[in-house]
């Protein structure tokens, strides 16, 4: 089944791919190339026959998931990283901008940064699994709780600004040590998400940050390159420790070891969305991966609606009764098929294409890129990006509301007559 996902993945490459990456289609690359690894990846877990399933293999989910995926690249075609140039030193208020998000994330790393330490002492695996009393102290503490987590998840502007902040000149909005400030400001989403003993701010963090650095980094002096490679690999280093402390405390005790759980972490999703499009998926409406939307729905038509905890159990018990585990990763398509059905799935991800095409195109002569629709490309490309694991804003609705709300602060700015701050 990867096999195939990866051939195609190959094919469309080829056919579709090759001309525009020549043209600078960065984000479209680097998201073929995200799910091509993952291809890979899982066809070398295929050939050692793990993880075990009981199920045969699918070969109809595999053109599924790679039409989909297809599908969302194709909406990134559009992008150029040569548009990036205009944003060096021309964005309004982009001081005050900045300033927002070093306040509010670096409140969040001191909100956050005690639980952290604490998960990361002694035993991970046993701070997991207390995991629900760390929610009750951290839950305790109210709107400082919540709006440390929201603050947090912002760190992709902040890695966005901080990278506008390597331009040539000081014209041109140079201030190295602003960007550095911005760098430590973006690492508070670590630290929330290990305050939680978890994995993912690491790898979602090292993914946006590569992102930036890929989108920018032919507008970088070949000195700022050279420094961002050497700190890339203190920081690799550093970033991984954490991940794998974690990792081996919860899976080295187990018959696979440490080894093939973190090979399992990124290569299992294309034999798991095999599984789940060969069972019957209880379908939820919207109700699992957008509460928040849905809740906001039912109060607008008036509707009593239920929340998905009440139905957790017996979705779920339906997934285990089957013999598969419901919480497994399977990418993003997997999760909007078990709200939507695998029809239900792709037309959302038709849409999601057809707006990234439309925040990504520019007519020859027609408005040049601006920080806030760069912001609304990247949200966007987030969901398959991060996808590539499961869909990561249906775990934090939250998320959505929060970056929407900057962009729109920074539309707001970009039109009112403020200085313009560099």
């Amino acid at each position: 089944m990867a096999a195939i996902f990866t051939i195609g993945l190959a094919v469309y490459y080829y056919l579709f791919l090759r001309r525009p990456a020549k043209n600078g289609a960065v984000l479209a690359v680097l998201l073929w190339l995200i799910f091509f690894l993952l291809g890979i990846s899982g066809s070398f877990i295929a050939l050692l026959d793990f993880p075990k399933t009981p199920f045969a293999p699918n070969y109809l989910s595999s053109l599924v998931l790679l039409l989909a995926v297809v599908i969302s690249i194709t909406g990134f075609l559009r992008f150029r990283a040569s548009d990036l140039k205009v944003l060096f030193g021309r964005i309004r208020g982009q001081r005050v901008l900045e300033n927002i998000l070093i306040i509010s994330q670096f409140y969040s790393i001191a909100f956050f940064l005690p639980f952290a330490i604490d998960s990361l002492t002694g035993d991970p695996n046993a701070n997991r699994l207390m995991l629900s009393d760390k929610m009750e102290v951290l839950g305790s503490f109210g709107m400082f709780n919540t709006l440390a987590g929201l603050f947090s998840q912002l760190f992709t502007v902040s890695l966005v600004l901080a990278a506008l902040r390597l331009g040539p000149n000081k014209e041109q909005g140079r201030a190295p040590r602003r960007a550095i400030i911005l760098l430590f400001a973006s690492f508070s989403y670590v630290i929330y998400i290990l305050a939680y003993v978890g994995r993912d701010g690491l790898v979602f963090w090292g993914m946006n940050a590569a992102m930036v650095f890929i989108m920018f980094r032919h507008h970088f002096e070949a000195r700022d390159k050279r420094i961002i490679y050497a700190a890339s690999i203190f920081l690799i280093a550093l970033l991984a420790l954490p991940f794998i402390a974690i990792t081996a405390a919860r899976f080295f005790d187990l018959d696979q070891g440490g080894f093939l759980s973190i090979l399992n972490y990124f290569g299992s999703q294309i034999s798991n969305f095999s599984d789940y499009y060969t069972i019957e998926r209880p379908m939820t409406f919207g109700l699992q991966n957008f509460p928040l939307f849905y809740g906001l729905g039912c109060d607008v038509i008036g509707a009593t609606c239920p929340m998905f905890l009440d139905f957790k159990e017996v979705v779920f018990n339906e997934y285990l009764r089957q013999g598969k585990e419901p919480w497994l990763f399977a990418t993003f398509v997997s999760d909007f098929a078990a709200d939507f059905g695998y029809v239900g799935a792709l037309l959302v991800v038709v849409v999601f294409s057809l707006l990234s095409h439309k925040a990504c195109f520019r007519k020859q002569g027609g408005e040049q890129l601006t920080l806030a629709r760069l912001l609304i490309i990247l949200f966007l490309f987030n969901i398959p990006y991060w996808g590539v694991f499961y869909f990561k804003l249906g775990i934090a609705n939250s998320s959505i509301l929060i970056n929407l709300a900057f962009i729109l602060i920074v539309m707001l700015a970009q039109r009112v007559r403020l200085r313009v701050y560099r």
